[in-house]
């Protein structure tokens, strides 16, 4: 019951059973076809049209990913573009893609938005459950096999997706940023933890700091002592009402339960919102988003921590893109500050 209340709400997405594809035999697209090049005596306008392009690719595993990316037209600024990689495409994608455009307006870099999304095209695909989590993750609901991919999962990023990306693209391999909500920021702070080589900015929208018993953080320390650290940049986000749901996003829930009788699973709307908001305890999610944020910057990462006025869990994801596109642009290598 409680995981098809979590798929209809989407808040808690994380609750629903991970889905298995078989690996599939359809053969791959075309690349994509490489932008037009600029006159040599034209300048590049202010705001570059964009390719957009749909893409299937396989872990080793044979697990299917539809891979979605917006590139500038024209020539590559000096050194390359810039890559964004967005998980949890469906969802983020076309914000990602807004948010870049809107910052190169503002006289950034033109960069290239690559998001990782699902056969499913749903905006939170259950496969995330396995893929976002860390090996040797228990979280009560989930099944073994639900959950505890996230190597694997690296391993078809820097194994299959950025190779495909290098050999299309003309990309700056010094400002390669990774972008995770929720189970994606959990992943996000994964693999910083485990390969910080992997990407140069980590953006951590909303971490799911406390699942499995909070295992996310017993890599921290590794990471720590890990010299490669001090190339690394890390923003950390979450909204002010994450911790505690404001009345009007419950009445919101409490509106469409009511509309929507099947998506309680079978319970009260009363109930059902009881599920969905369960009473948080001691637990505090902005104060132990900070404290770690303090501790990476202490460690010597550039380091980034916002607390978003006014927004939910969904909504901060929004926000996080708006704050890390320009984290990750702009140059700001003696800040090694929590800032706030």
């Amino acid at each position: 019951m409680a995981r098809t209340i979590a798929f209809a709400v989407s808040l808690a997405a994380a609750l629903l059973g991970m889905v298995w594809l078989a690996p599939s035999t359809s053969a791959q697209a075309p690349p994509a076809a490489a932008a037009q090049p600029l006159n040599a005596n034209e300048e590049p306008p202010r705001l570059r049209q964009r390719d957009y392009s749909e893409t299937t690719l396989h872990s080793s595993e044979g697990l299917e990913y539809r891979i979605l990316v917006s590139a500038p037209h024209g020539s590559a600024p000096a050194g390359g573009f810039p890559v964004f990689y967005v998980l949890d495409g469906d969802a983020w994608f076309n914000t990602a893609v807004e948010i870049a455009r809107m910052r190169e307006w503002g006289r950034l870099s033109p960069s290239i938005v690559v998001a990782v999304a699902y056969p499913s095209r749903a905006f939170f695909d259950p496969r995330r459950n396995y893929d976002f989590t860390p090996p040797g993750s228990s979280e009560p609901g989930l099944t073994t096999e639900e959950q505890g991919g996230a190597d694997r999962f690296l391993g078809f990023l820097s194994g299959v997706l950025k190779p495909w990306v290098s050999e299309r693209y003309s990309i700056d391999a010094n400002r390669q940023t990774l972008f995770g909500h929720s189970y994606g920021a959990l992943f996000v702070l994964h693999a910083m933890f485990k390969a910080p080589g992997s990407f140069n900015t980590y953006i951590a929208a909303s971490p799911a700091i406390r699942f499995s018993n909070r295992i996310i953080l017993r890599e921290e320390p590794a990471f720590e002592a890990n010299p490669a650290r001090l190339r690394v940049s890390a923003m950390i986000t979450l909204g002010e009402l994450e911790a505690r749901p404001s009345p009007q996003q419950i009445e919101d829930y409490r509106r469409y339960f009511t509309a929507n009788p099947s998506a309680t699973g079978g319970l009260s709307v009363e109930d059902a919102l009881r599920q969905t908001f369960p009473p948080i305890g001691n637990f505090n999610k902005t104060r132990e988003l900070r404290q770690l944020a303090e501790r990476l910057s202490q460690s010597g990462v550039r380091t980034s921590f916002i607390e978003f006025a006014g927004e939910e869990h969904t909504s901060a994801g929004v926000s996080a893109l708006n704050r890390g596109v320009p984290f990750a642009l702009r140059p700001s290598q003696s800040d090694r500050r929590v800032r706030p």
